[in-house]
């Protein structure tokens, strides 16, 4: 890890893109870009996510932003130490020195002891990787840092300066790289698990999901469990990319290369007031046409599952007429069913226990919702994914 790299980072952070950053400092993009990700995964953690054109910060991005300000500022002063050409300002020379922290480090140690010997024995290393180490540093800094004398080696006027700024920014490391060492050891050994966001306390997938976090640690004391919710699309590309080893999905289709087993089924459900929906015998097609719907995004398997429902009963142009509004949230859709006269594809638990002011109109058997444990194939996953379904079929909860 070198400053140029933290100085870059908190660049990026502050200005909120790759590209600024990279035009403030007279930076290529991709060196920028590297920078930062070197820095994330130096320290295991992600400081940033990426919103349209935007780069945001994580909520422990931001609280390292204070160090790494903090730290940049350091770095500027340590640049403005060395001469720098006239046309170039002192922001773009501190984003071109490549000097490391564990450099400064052992300037540190060097400059305490006032022995290039005893450092190097107190290191633990030889006497001369030690001195051409320290003449690297001087020479990427641009200065001359220490007086070497018969009896040792001192800072020099401008070396003083250098290690007091140089202690200021090891202190600063120290507190942002603390952590860093836990956080690798248990992300090496933890297990991620996605899946689609669970529609309530009462689903199945909750119910799953706590089972599975309750489980776990018993059977894999050393192999933390991490599980994440999102949407079925953004699931299958992390099962791709390996951001996850394992995913409960509800969606039919997975592409090839994706091994997976259904889990569980659920039936579904038109769901609205009694007063929108009316008996039993409402027509379907009519109730579609004339009621506002309020449904997930297109990403979510129970979107496709409604796309299925309408190219089944209603004609293209009947399609083009549907009024509704796209949620991914399963309580604001089940409060515009309440409260606002909409009506909703829902599994047909999701009304059970609610007053006799609802109603549903269950769905045939062929549109029933699957939920799904997919794994990529050939790969260390399988073996994750064969644990998870022991620890349902123990549980009761996988579907014969």
């Amino acid at each position: 890890m070198d400053v140029a790299t933290l100085l870059i980072a908190h660049y990026v952070l502050s200005l909120g893109s790759v590209r600024e950053a990279s035009r403030a400092l007279e930076r290529p993009v991709a060196s920028v870009s590297a920078a930062l990700s070197r820095l994330q995964s130096h320290i295991a953690t992600p400081l940033t996510t990426t919103t349209g054109n935007r780069i945001l910060p994580t909520l422990e991005g931001r609280r390292l932003g204070r160090d790494l300000s903090r730290a940049a500022d350091l770095i500027l002063e340590l640049a403005a130490l060395s001469a720098t050409p006239e046309e170039t300002s002192v922001e773009r020379h501190a984003a071109r020195i490549s000097v490391s922290l564990l450099a400064l480090s052992r300037f540190i140690v060097v400059a305490r002891t006032g022995s290039i010997r005893s450092a190097a024995i107190e290191i633990g290393i030889g006497q001369p990787q030690l001195t051409r180490q320290l003449r690297s540093l001087e020479q990427d800094a641009g200065l001359t840092l220490l007086e070497r004398t018969a009896s040792g080696a001192v800072p020099t006027p401008v070396g003083t300066r250098f290690l007091s700024l140089a202690e200021d920014l090891e202190t600063i490391w120290l507190r942002i790289s603390d952590r860093a060492g836990d956080r690798f050891r248990r992300a090496s050994m933890m297990t991620h698990l996605g899946s689609v966001t669970p529609l309530g306390r009462e689903s199945r997938i909750a119910k799953i999901l706590a089972f599975l976090a309750a489980e776990w640690p018993l059977r894999q004391p050393r192999n933390p469990l991490y599980i994440s919710s999102t949407n079925a699309e953004e699931l299958l590309a992390g099962l791709n990319n390996r951001l996850y080893d394992v995913v409960l999905l509800d969606t039919v289709e997975v592409p090839a290369g994706i091994d997976h087993r259904v889990v569980s089924r659920s039936s579904l459900a038109v769901v609205g007031s009694a007063g929108v929906i009316g008996g039993r015998e409402t027509d379907l097609r009519r109730l579609l046409m004339t009621t506002p719907i309020a449904l997930p995004s297109l990403k979510s398997g129970l979107r496709q599952k409604f796309v299925t429902l309408i190219e089944d009963i209603l004609k293209p142009a009947e399609r083009a007429l549907l009024s509704f509004v796209e949620i991914d949230s399963i309580p604001v859709i089940a409060n515009l069913v309440i409260e606002h006269g909409y009506i909703a594809l829902l599994p047909q638990w999701a009304i059970l226990g609610l007053d006799d002011k609802m109603a549903a109109i269950p769905l045939p058997q062929t549109y029933d919702m699957q939920l799904s444990l997919a794994w990529k194939r050939g790969s260390s996953s399988e073996s994750t994914a064969g644990l998870v379904q022991r620890i349902l079929a123990d549980g009761g909860l996988m579907d014969a």
